[in-house]
């Protein structure tokens, strides 16, 4: 785009001094040059006939108020700049004059079509996780798709965004909205970058993006406290004297299973069936499953205390559930399944709080402090992190690292003590 400053007196040209005002003043225009066509936009400011320089695009100094009209030009002009910049990033083309018949660029030239969108690329990438039953992570990935495309639609005034506008500058300006216009966190903004950063990798996996536009584009995340029960805490919550057919004691069983299965998430427990407890190779008893966020096969022997609690449930056949979380659905109906899962997770939190209480910690303690819990232990004990993430079904090692940093490590503290006593 090239835009310049112009008036609209032109010597010689009746038609353009017909403009002009009873104090002899025509008002200047802004030509905006866009592959091939011009459009004018009038700025509220007029000049007096003769008082104009075309090759600065200033008014000349004997003009009476070339001092005041001058400046409001510089400090219009990088606005226009930036503006102009920012529009041309999400493939925007000059309108026209209403009722012109002429077609864009792109129409008229033989064999090119129209520009795809990104944001129903990223909705239709984002349905797929719905197709696969990760409900949980369909909803978070659309609600990140809808606060892009308000940004677009707020800042561009559009509702599409070609794949070739997609630049670091329109990444970095969503990274700052998310910031000081919508008032969000360090972590929720990186959440949400992260979520684009896996769009556009698929939008390259598919060829329709030569170069990364978010490879510089850095987000960084506030480190988290999080909460963590040792060993000593859980065994308390486990000995703790409860009617065993009392709502408390229900949840207990599937908080010490998800332990005792080196950390399942409670979407994991509640899907469980009889079919993923098996034996291994080895003629150990072993479950393996699904993992509703990632779709990752994760499998790990059973412990006595894991075999203990499932002796409580009759089993079933194969495609039944082991806990009664999910009675009555089918295991297809993966809306109704999500539904119950949030449903019986927060009251499993619930008496998970007064169990935390009646075991004397003071920790909030909710059932993915299971997952916490037995990935530390694991850490502890294992001490090899790589085993630790194929224990837990992190794709990578990193993801693993970034899990176990949020923990204080508390275990060498006698050591410490002692060597500085």
């Amino acid at each position: 785009m090239d835009p310049k400053f112009r008036s609209c007196q032109r010597s010689g040209s009746p038609a353009r001094t017909r403009r002009k005002d009873d104090h002899g003043r025509v008002p200047i225009r802004l030509r905006i040059a866009h592959r091939g066509e011009k459009r004018f936009i009038a700025l509220p400011v007029k000049v007096l006939l003769g008082k104009w320089n075309g090759d600065k695009r200033r008014v000349t100094g004997t003009h009476p108020d070339a001092g005041e009209i001058n400046a409001f030009l510089l400090d219009l002009e990088p606005t226009v700049f930036s503006g102009l910049s920012r529009l041309q990033r999400v493939g925007y083309r000059p309108l026209r004059p209403s009722g012109s018949r002429a077609k864009p660029r792109e129409e008229r030239e033989e064999g090119k079509s129209a520009p795809e969108d990104f944001l129903a690329f990223a909705r239709e990438k984002v349905k797929g996780y719905k197709r696969r039953g990760q409900i949980g992570t369909f909803r978070s990935y659309r609600t990140t798709c809808r606060k892009f495309t308000a940004f677009i639609e707020e800042t561009y005034g559009r509702e599409e965004v070609p794949f070739g506008a997609l630049e670091a500058e329109l990444f970095r300006e969503f990274r700052t909205c998310c910031y000081k216009e919508r008032g969000s966190g360090t972590n929720t903004a990186q959440r949400e970058l992260s979520v684009l950063h896996m769009l556009v990798r698929h939008v390259m996996k598919e060829g329709k993006l030569s170069a990364y536009p978010l490879e510089h584009i850095v987000t960084h995340s506030e480190p988290s406290q999080k909460e963590l029960l040792t060993p000593e805490e859980v065994e308390r919550i486990a000995d703790l004297e409860l009617n065993d057919d009392s709502p408390a004691a229900e949840a207990r069983r599937w908080f010490l299973s998800a332990y005792y299965a080196g950390g399942m998430r409670f979407s994991d427990v509640a899907t469980l069936q009889w079919q993923r407890i098996r034996e291994g190779c080895s003629g150990r008893l072993r479950v393996c499953y699904e993992m509703k966020k990632t779709a990752d096969t994760v499998g790990v022997p059973l412990i006595p205390e894991a075999k203990q609690i499932l002796a409580r449930y009759d089993e079933e056949d194969g495609d039944d559930w082991v806990f009664p979380i999910s009675e009555g659905i089918e295991p297809g109906d993966e809306e109704a399944l999500h539904r119950r899962k949030c449903k019986r997770n927060s009251a499993a939190n619930r008496h998970l709080k007064e169990l935390a209480r009646q075991a004397e910690t003071e920790k909030r303690v909710k059932f993915h402090l299971s997952r916490n819990a037995a990935a530390w232990k694991l850490y502890q004990n294992v001490s090899n992190i790589y085993k630790v993430s194929k224990f837990l079904g992190h794709s990578n090692v990193e993801q693993t690292q970034d899990y176990i940093d949020g923990f204080v490590d508390e275990s060498r503290d006698e050591d410490f003590i002692a060597a500085m006593s």
